[in-house]
């Protein structure tokens, strides 16, 4: 039996199996990790500059192919994956341009002295655990920034978008940089919490849930490891008094829905006016109600799967216990049943031969303390309306 089995949300058939890496294989992509980190902290910023541009350039090739595997494996609307790759290779463009600048000597004026340097430098082996909402922008953030100043990564990337952590592996193998100086391996938890400890990992990141972010957090500091956190939220968007409230709608709209409402900034609160809450309220449920989800192949689609079953499943809990504790549904809240009008056509034969993930934009209002929508991060294409007047 897999370890790692990748299944299309849009369809719930499977796409691919894989195997964990054995912790003697583990070692020794560390080991190689750190040997390649030695030399490469050595080079000169404007050779990582043209190494970061040939990653770019490389990216671009694979352009499609990723993107298509990235909506594939998570649901991701195709056409904002394609946008997505975009993004990651102008963050190679701009790092390479301004990295030169940015990691250069500062020279100071130190009193009683004859001059004070701050130097910037590399401290080795980095090891990321990235989620799978943004299967390649997470990676080039924390990578490309990394190896620009020095270091060398380790990528974890989330098990349902596996392919994809392997894929960009290939495409920083076939740019100028040494292979040795990124390397994707599948490992479990377990496994993961060794590797925080090893001796020649030298910083820890993650981006994700709250929960998993205090777990590593607790392992990095028993490590005595730097570590970066990104992890979940409750955005709040206000709107007030002034508003233009078409422009507030079409971009409230945007902020909660964007990515299959998958996005850990995205605003997850709105809070109105009095003032403005009845024909705010009217005119973004007729919005949500508007948004059509379907293959996330198709140009014409408003929305994605969400990426997981069981993510769907656990957002649909979240939405029924919030309305159990005096929530209300103003449009969207129930799970598809894969033959309704939920489902446009051109995915209706694909819905029949497996389990897909969709869920409908939703609008929850009189959300309090106590619920999970007020309580918790809800991770989907769902708002929470909390209060009628500015708090």
């Amino acid at each position: 039996m897999a370890d790692i089995t990748t299944i299309n949300p849009a369809t719930g058939e499977d796409i691919k199996e894989y195997s964990y890496m054995s912790n003697d294989e583990v070692n020794k992509i560390v080991e190689a990790s750190h040997q390649a980190f030695l030399e490469w902290r050595k080079t000169s910023h404007e050779e990582r500059a043209k190494v970061i541009n040939s990653i770019g350039e490389t990216l671009m090739k694979y352009k499609e192919e990723l993107s298509k595997l990235m909506t594939e494996e998570r649901g991701k609307l195709y056409n904002q994956s394609l946008s997505e790759v975009d993004l990651c290779k102008a963050i190679c463009d701009y790092t390479a341009e301004k990295g030169v600048t940015a990691l250069a000597d500062d020279e100071r004026d130190v009193e009683g002295m004859k001059k004070g340097i701050v130097t910037y430098q590399p401290i080795g082996v980095i090891y990321g655990m990235q989620p799978w909402n943004f299967p390649a922008y997470q990676v080039f953030r924390y990578t490309i920034a990394n190896l620009m100043a020095g270091n060398s990564i380790l990528l974890k990337h989330a098990a349902n978008v596996t392919g994809s952590g392997l894929l960009i592996e290939k495409i920083f193998h076939e740019s100028d940089l040494p292979n040795d100086l990124f390397r994707t391996i599948l490992i479990d938890h377990d496994q993961s919490e060794v590797l925080i400890g090893h001796d020649k990992v030298r910083g820890v990141t993650l981006t994700g849930s709250d929960g998993a972010g205090s777990i590593v957090g607790q392992q990095a500091a028993k490590a005595i490891k730097k570590a970066v956190l990104e992890l979940g939220s409750n955005d709040a968007f206000i709107v007030l008094e002034d508003a233009d409230l078409e422009l507030a709608v079409q971009t409230c709209t945007q902020a909660r829905l964007i990515n299959n409402g998958e996005t850990c900034v995205a605003a997850k609160r709105f809070i109105v006016v009095d003032s403005l809450y009845d024909e705010f309220r009217d005119r973004i449920v007729k919005e949500f109600a508007s948004k059509k989800a379907g293959d996330p192949m198709d140009d014409s689609s408003d929305l994605g799967p969400l990426a997981r079953k069981d993510l769907q499943e656990k957002l649909h809990e979240q939405v029924e216990e919030s309305v159990n504790k005096g929530a209300t549904i103003s449009v969207g809240g129930t799970l598809p049943e894969g033959k309704g009008s939920f489902y446009p056509a051109t995915i209706l034969e694909n819905v029949k031969k497996g389990q897909p993930a969709f869920y409908p934009a939703t609008i929850l209002e009189n959300v309090k303390k106590g619920q999970p929508a007020y309580d918790d991060e809800l991770f989907g294409p769902k708002r929470q309306k909390g209060s009628t007047s500015l708090r």
